[in-house]
């Protein structure tokens, strides 16, 4: 057996497919957020994306947190889909996902009513402006139809455009249900990961570790420990020059700069001493 390896490492064919392996480029792994109102889509959008079937008895809303794996051929992207919650009591722990993630993917209903949708895009303007989720690519999916609706209206009639200048996030819309549409998102949204993988890189380093700093102060305002780590950072050693006097006339000892001879006037002593 291991002579007909050897033979076959001389074989031109297994040289060829050494050769492609080794030409392959590295599969870079992104974190990637999914977020949006409660009833979005977003299950669903992960369940595709992973392509692993959705439980036919799965149709509750999402009250936690779910993670999907998927894999882009081309380009060659590794993501790690991380879907949360999106009722109210979830959207307080949104924020707590920004600093790790690369991307957004921002799912919402194309169906419903345009007072909805005000409220779902004025939510997606909170999680970008000022924010961790700032300079990051933001990919818009919408679930469902709606006649008459089409996605550039949505663009223009929410002011995604101007959101995205704002913001300074790449922004791309595409729809779930059509899947070359939906494929063309996500090739756009690993290009736009590969194309700034260091900045994201450096970008989620710097937050995370802000993140871990405001932790740590907010801990040492809590307990009043901020005041003492500030003494004792910069601790710098003192030399006593003279001791402490407790009170006038002690017997404590003098300094060496000291003269030689201290002379006190004590008017009452002289006055009794002339009588």
């Amino acid at each position: 057996m291991g002579l007909l390896c050897a033979k076959l490492r001389d074989c031109c064919c297994y040289q060829a497919i050494s050769c492609c392996r080794n030409s392959l480029p590295p599969i870079e792994d992104f974190q990637v957020l999914i977020l949006g109102p409660s009833g979005s889509g977003k299950t669903e959008l992960g369940h595709r994306l992973s392509r692993v079937p959705r439980a036919l008895d799965d149709h509750e809303a999402t009250n936690g947190v779910r993670c999907y794996q998927m894999s882009a051929v081309e380009p060659p992207a590794q993501l790690q889909l991380t879907e949360v919650g999106g009722n109210a009591e979830m959207q307080r722990l949104w924020k707590h996902y920004y600093a790790t993630s690369h991307a957004l993917i921002y799912c919402f209903d194309l169906a419903a009513d345009p007072i909805e949708m005000e409220g779902t895009f004025a939510l997606l303007t909170d999680c970008l402006l000022g924010t961790q989720l700032a300079g990051k690519p933001v990919l818009l999916v919408a679930s469902r139809h709606r006649v008459g609706v089409q996605l550039y209206d949505v663009e223009y009639a929410f002011g995604l455009e101007e959101l995205s200048k704002s913001c300074g996030c790449p922004l791309l819309i595409c729809h779930m249900d059509e899947a070359e549409d939906l494929q063309r998102g996500i090739r756009w949204l690993c290009q736009q990961l590969l194309a700034r993988k260091s900045q994201l890189d450096q970008r989620i380093r710097y937050d995370v570790n802000m993140q871990a700093w405001q932790r740590r102060k907010r801990s040492l305002l809590s307990t009043g420990k901020l005041a003492q780590v500030h003494r004792h950072r910069f601790r710098r050693q003192t030399r006593k020059i003279l001791p402490a006097i407790q009170g006038f006339g002690g017997t404590k000892k003098r300094p060496s700069t000291a003269p030689p001879k201290i002379f006190f006037v004590n008017s009452q002593r002289e006055e009794t001493n002339k009588f």
